[in-house]
């Protein structure tokens, strides 16, 4: 007979629970579920040592949902050359659910292609993609220190969380209320601006009820970083 421990033997069951606790719990201030996921997320794939999300397009990457405060340095790597994994995929316009797997990133530095001059934190990297439109994609990016350190199992695990990741951010069942309290989270951390400031970029572009919090806040964004091109 198999024992209760072997019925689930990489903790899933566990870690849907702990996920559905902290993406569906009461608003509270300051409290963001997009945090919440990243960070069950990063305890339950197999390999991963951090986790985000990211916005790429047009030479700029920005991970607005971090476990780990080094993957800026990833995104800088990206911003300083207007290239890199990140906004190659971007540019290729994937489609939901599509998984980029770099085994070793220290291998687009020593190319040559990327030369930045540094050396990355993160090793490995697993991407998601979220959603992907006009030369721009949203994402759910996994890191590990060891190179070829996320595959199969990763992609397996991270499903589940790909899958509340995108309707957290483009849901049509979520509640406004949350939703918009997304909305200024994410302006607030893309453009680094306090929450109140962020709340006042926002609010007057939803003179109209029908638009959608999160959609609103991403233009903003894409506009006042000048990446609105295609």
């Amino acid at each position: 007979m198999m024992e209760p421990e072997d019925a689930d033997p990489f903790g899933l069951l566990e870690s849907l629970r702990d996920l559905r606790s902290s993406t569906f719990r009461p608003l509270e201030s300051g409290y963001d579920a997009l945090d919440a996921l990243v960070s069950v997320c990063r305890n339950t794939v197999p390999a991963a040592e951090a986790a985000a999300i990211s916005y790429a397009g047009h030479g700029q990457v920005r991970s607005t949902h971090v476990t780990h405060p080094e993957i800026g340095v990833i995104d800088r790597w990206h911003n300083q050359t207007g290239a890199g994994p990140l906004l190659d995929e971007a540019a290729a316009q994937p489609i939901h659910g599509s998984v980029l797997i770099v085994e070793d990133l220290t291998l687009g530095i020593e190319s040559g292609e990327y030369a930045v001059g540094i050396s990355p934190p993160f090793r490995s990297l697993h991407s998601t993609t979220l959603r992907s439109q006009g030369g721009h994609r949203t994402a759910l990016d996994l890191y590990a220190t060891r190179p070829h350190a996320l595959g199969l199992p990763a992609t397996a695990m991270a499903e589940m969380f790909v899958r509340r990741a995108t309707q957290l951010l483009y849901g049509a069942d979520e509640t406004r209320a949350g939703r918009y309290q997304l909305a200024v989270s994410l302006l607030s951390r893309c453009l680094d601006l306090a929450l109140p400031d962020a709340e006042d970029l926002l609010v007057p572009h939803l003179d109209d009820t029908t638009k959608d919090p999160v959609v609103v806040a991403e233009q903003l964004i894409d506009h006042i970083t000048g990446t609105d091109y295609s």
